[in-house]
């Protein structure tokens, strides 16, 4: 796949992806106050903090600086760093999902 319908297609699933994530941590925050789970109310409403800023600025961010590099040919080291970013997040937000799971059920 060459590098824009790489990205169109990247741009249509990651916002989705960052939805559902989003929509799964708010309803582990009402879960949470229902079985009176501080742990996991702490984890999910940093969770739900964080795919808000993937959503709705690294996202974006990305995005901004992707279109700009389109007329190099070639991606910038500020497309990189926020990439990385953006990767390293989401992997974080995974880990931190396993474990609030692993917590509420032990």
């Amino acid at each position: 796949m060459d590098r824009e319908n790489a990205s169109k297609l990247l741009r249509k699933v990651f916002p989705k992806n960052f939805i559902f994530g989003l929509v799964l941590s708010i309803l582990a925050i009402l879960l949470s106050i229902i079985e009176e789970q501080k742990i996991s109310l702490i984890i999910s409403t940093f969770l739900t903090c964080l795919f808000l800023a993937n959503l709705y600025y690294i996202m974006p961010k990305i995005n901004a600086i992707s279109d700009k590099d389109k007329k190099r040919k070639k991606h910038s080291r500020s497309f990189k760093k926020f990439h990385l970013f953006s990767v390293i997040l989401y992997l974080f937000k995974m880990i931190a999902s396993i474990i609030g799971i692993v917590l509420i059920y032990n």
